[in-house]
């Protein structure tokens, strides 16, 4: 029978435990669970696991007192720390018999190699839905060199790699799983800060193409003459900066010292693969982001952007004139406003699916169009509001 990741998740977390305190991943008592005691019995059958009460293993299960114990049944001094009690019962050990040394689990040396080779598994015991302990052991088992030295990294890098390759990778709100967690693991687990830059930087690259896909489709981003609005793309870039970038520029700002334009250099070789824009507008990105960090100049900064970015990257100004003329065949009012020029409503009711219409006399209708011109600025404003919600 041969063993499966959750076997070797078992062996990872019980090698080394007393016999009967086994133990689950997030290391609470099995108390004999079915699963995991099969598991147990699994990996002794494939000679990963065994049991042994070895002296040399067994006696350092032994708490203080129990060593204080077995000492003065012999009459041997009791003094000193668990090292001192348990040297003292080995230089004795010719004359203490029959002790009761508990049975503990280890690896054979079969399992010692599976439990290098396996490491990796103890990174995804949570999943948080993404990529499980069996998905990670499936990639490892059939496309990752079983050699290379840091497997959860290349495991990140495959799923990573294969979504963008099959059109399914995906940036949502500034965040996507397997970059985040690339980032995560080169800075804080191994702290490989030059591969945690280049994945910071390749999470900015996309950062950054999402951001310009919205720009040119989201009304959000400009005023009711379709110009930018400074403070909604300040935001949005900001958001997705703060997000897994900014830490890592601090370190090749102020510890590195680098230039703006060393900083862009790295930042294109970081994204040679993926990169499909104007290598300008990425300098402008990043002298922007350098300033951003520094908390220096990123007014003018944005503003050196916000004109790159107006250079293609916007919705056509003629499009807010369709908007606007779209919207001027509507009056926005309410039905207290309707009642307090004593308007007469009608009520139409489609009788195919009951769909209710309320609709205006023509007297009450040119007696609500005379007011309105009256109220131009408020009847504009509201306008352009329905327009950056996308009503109607």
């Amino acid at each position: 029978m041969s063993v499966n990741a959750r076997d070797l998740l078992v062996l990872h977390t019980n090698v080394n435990r007393l016999v009967g305190e086994e133990i689950f991943a997030n290391k609470c008592l099995a108390n004999n669970d079915v699963q995991i005691m099969n598991s147990i019995k699994k990996l002794i059958e494939a000679e990963l696991l065994t049991t042994t009460n070895d002296f040399e293993v067994s006696i350092f299960k032994k708490t203080r007192p129990e060593l204080q114990s077995i000492l003065k049944s012999f009459g041997i001094k009791t003094t000193g720390n668990k090292p001192d009690l348990i040297k003292r019962i080995d230089d004795n050990f010719h004359i203490i018999n029959n002790l009761d040394l508990p049975y503990v689990y280890i690896p054979t040396k079969k399992g010692e190699e599976i439990l290098k080779k396996t490491e990796y598994l103890t990174s995804f015991i949570q999943s948080y839905g993404e990529i499980s302990l069996e998905r990670a052991y499936y990639l490892v088992e059939n496309y990752i060199d079983e050699n290379c030295d840091d497997k959860v990294a290349e495991i990140y890098k495959f799923e990573f790699q294969r979504k963008y390759d099959n059109g399914e990778f995906d940036f949502n709100h500034g965040y996507n799983f397997e970059l985040n967690m690339l980032i995560d693991h080169y800075k804080t687990d191994v702290k490989d800060y030059d591969n945690a830059r280049k994945y910071s930087n390749v999470y900015l690259y996309f950062g950054l193409r999402d951001f310009l896909k919205k720009l040119m489709s989201n009304y959000s981003y400009y005023d009711s003459k379709g110009n930018i609005d400074l403070n909604e793309i300040q935001n949005d870039l900001n958001r997705f900066i703060n997000s897994s970038a900014s830490d890592l520029y601090e370190r090749l700002i102020y510890n590195k010292n680098l230039s703006n334009n060393i900083i862009f250099e790295l930042f294109k070789k970081d994204t040679q693969d993926y990169s499909d824009l104007e290598e300008q507008l990425i300098e402008k990105f990043i002298n922007y982001v350098v300033s951003y960090v520094k908390k220096e100049g990123w007014s003018n900064t944005l503003l050196e952007l916000s004109k790159m970015l107006e250079n293609g990257y916007t919705i056509d100004k003629e499009e807010f004139k369709k908007e606007d003329e779209y919207l001027s065949r509507y009056i926005i009012t309410d039905i207290n406003y309707l009642k307090n020029l004593e308007s007469k409503i009608g009520v139409a009711i489609d009788s195919r699916n009951g769909e209710i219409h309320l609709v205006l006399d023509d007297d009450s209708l040119d007696k609500l169009i005379k007011n309105q011109k009256n109220d131009n600025e408020v009847w504009f404003i509201t306008k352009y509001k329905m327009l950056k919600r996308g009503v109607m």
